[in-house]
């Protein structure tokens, strides 16, 4: 009974934290005029952090102080002594028994790959999908970045297109979609290293460490998926998940680490670049990378890590030109002070009516952190200080990035940050249980009898099993394709690839759409840039016009932050025609922007509403 003490009073702190959920309650910002789902409840968007870290911390400490306490054979937090829980006491025997298994699964993900039904891409989301078609076409109209367009994903999520455009000369929709799965592609490569890396640190024979490889890689390269981008890991995640390499390579002293953390630090800009929160989450790493090595004394890293920041910054101040600087800056303002009350949705309270997932994920998370806790401080389990370094850091890089879910509670969001705390708590449960049959007598004596070819045969039917299950979605439910359909779509891959890519975009319109883009083609005749003011933002690119302001989603004109912008720039371009309303309606809010639709009804009038596209024009004067 004693043994299970720190789990049951660790539980207790738990149901704790549940009845005191609501009680978490900041003040309201009332100088907040945003209007979201905080303004309408006058809910606090910092309550979810709180109340998450009040949900996991307490409870987690208590499991470790306790278990700390209780059993006499652990590891301790005094870096000074031979029992520190990172000493490098178990060294890493260099071997490449895991070489041709990594290539096979290399191999393994590029097959699948390539067998995609890429015809399913072959479809429209007006409203998500403007987010990658519009902005290219401001930025190849004008030859500016963020002076063109206020970027609400970060400038390379918001212009995979231009990507395209920089090979091909041109961008489709179905190309923007075919570079996605390629980051996807590229994800699950990453997470073969991450697989292969965490293997080879485990403290048994070869035998059972190929085993243990072939069955947690299976299972990690299941978790993204082409078929639902929103699958545990999204697009955006393939630059997170190379730095997380990245650091936990040079953390484990591997070869040229000195230029590694030169790389990361020069990351801290670079990231910026890519997706906003990514790069958000990607500093933050860095700060803590930061703390680690001061408290660690690693002051010849930590140098090439803050040469590395400074290298990236000063040259990107030094070749960048301030106009483009100073709306770089003020794009990050602008996500920071708007994002948590224009799109923030309240994280569902755990156990609470529809709260399945949501109640899901923080027990995962708090179940990792009780795993975490026993390999990194018992002496029973031969766990490898770099071990540790990595799950340890693969775990706090998925807390981090649980934020996203905090933020805006969807099932979207809640699912693509669920990658990296998923693949921790599914190691540290295939390793507890290998760790368990490894010290049955029984099984253990049963294994050692097995000479070398059965073994190898035994290997090569695990590996068969497991990748048929793989390619006839068993463990990718949301691949419905059968081994066949598969097979046929790999030998045609070239063929329907070319299809994705080539297929006009306009063809993926239905005729309502197409009908309305027809009439805002002949009433902006003489128009030489596009400003709509609904949900409904494809129009720019399939009229191949800029927007006329950098405002190309109209819920980006909020007062107190950008509606003042808004109005200095569109007075300046003011086209004959303007898309006034829409039948899509998602995020605009015009009470979001009172002064600038005063500014339009003053200027403007109504012309036509085309069903339910609504048109104005301009008042002569």
């Amino acid at each position: 009974m004693r043994k299970f003490f720190p789990i049951i009073i660790s539980f207790f702190f738990l149901i704790i934290s549940i009845f005191c959920w609501d009680k978490i309650n900041l003040p309201y910002d009332e100088s907040n005029k945003i209007i979201g789902e905080s303004y309408l409840s006058k809910t606090n968007p910092q309550n979810d952090l709180i109340r998450f870290i009040f949900f996991i911390i307490p409870s987690s400490l208590i499991y470790l102080i306790s278990y700390l306490k209780i059993n006499k054979s652990t590891y301790n937090f005094n870096k000074n002594s031979k029992n520190y829980f990172l000493s490098n006491k178990l060294i890493k025997k260099e071997n490449k028994v895991l070489d041709n298994y990594f290539f096979f699964f290399i191999i393994l993900v590029l097959l699948e790959f390539l067998s995609i039904d890429f015809k399913k891409f072959l479809a429209i989301d007006l409203f998500h999908d403007a987010v990658f078609l519009v902005p290219p076409i401001n930025y190849l109209t004008s030859g500016e970045f963020f002076q063109s367009t206020l970027y609400d994903y970060g400038f390379t999520g918001n212009n995979l297109g231009l990507i395209i455009n920089y090979f091909f000369g041109f961008y489709t929709l179905g190309s923007i979609n075919f570079l996605k799965l390629l980051l996807i592609l590229f994800i699950k490569i990453s997470l073969v290293l991450i697989a292969k890396k965490l293997t080879e640190y485990l403290e048994c024979d070869d035998f059972v460490k190929k085993l243990f490889f072939i069955i947690f890689t299976f299972f990690v390269i299941s978790l993204p998926n082409y078929y639902d981008l929103s699958s545990h890991f999204s697009p955006r995640s393939a630059l997170y998940l190379f730095t997380v390499l990245l650091i936990g390579s040079a953390l484990s002293f591997e070869k040229n680490s000195e230029l590694k953390y030169f790389f990361v630090g020069s990351l801290s800009l670079i990231s910026l670049f890519w997706w906003f929160d990514v790069g958000f989450y990607i500093n933050f790493l860095i700060f803590l990378l930061s703390l680690y090595l001061i408290v660690h004394s690693q002051k010849k890293n930590l140098l090439y890590l803050i040469f590395g920041l400074l290298f990236s910054w000063i040259l990107f101040l030094v070749l960048i030109p301030s106009e483009e600087i100073k709306s770089f800056f003020v794009n990050i303002k602008f996500i920071l002070s708007t994002t948590d009350y224009l799109i923030g949705i309240e994280y569902l309270k755990p156990f609470s009516e529809n709260s399945t997932r949501w109640t899901k994920a923080l027990i995962i998370i708090f179940l990792s952190c009780v795993l975490l806790i026993n390999l990194n401080f018992s002496k029973k389990l031969k766990v490898h200080s770099h071990l540790k370094l990595y799950l340890n850091l693969i775990f706090i890089s998925g807390i981090i990035v649980f934020k996203s879910a905090l933020t805006r509670s969807d099932v979207y969001h809640l699912k693509y940050s669920s990658g990296l705390y998923t693949l921790v708590f599914a190691f540290a449960v295939f390793f507890v249980i290998f760790t368990y049959l490894i010290e049955r007598k029984n099984i253990n004596a049963y294994f050692s009898k097995l000479n070398r070819e059965t073994k190898k045969r035994l290997i090569l039917v695990v590996f068969m099993i497991f990748s048929f299950s793989f390619f006839g979605g068993y463990l990718n439910k949301k691949n419905q394709n059968s081994i066949q359909t598969s097979l046929i779509n790999l030998i045609n891959f070239k063929t329907n690839i070319e299809k994705l890519v080539l297929t006009n975009s306009i063809d993926l319109l239905n005729d309502r759409n197409l009908a309305a883009l027809n009439k805002y083609k002949t009433l902006s005749s003489n128009d030489t840039c596009i400003q709509n003011f609904s949900d409904d933002n494809f129009f720019p690119f399939f009229l191949k016009k800029p927007t006329c302001t950098k405002f190309y989603l109209s819920n980006q004109i909020l007062s107190g932050h950008s509606e003042s912008q808004f109005v200095s720039e569109f007075q300046e371009s003011m086209p004959n025609i303007i898309l006034y309303e829409s039948p899509t309606k998602l995020l605009i809010n015009f009470d979001n922007l009172q002064n600038a639709m005063k500014f339009v009804r003053d200027n403007y009038e109504f012309y036509e509403n085309y069903y339910g596209f609504v048109f104005y024009k301009k008042i002569d004067n």
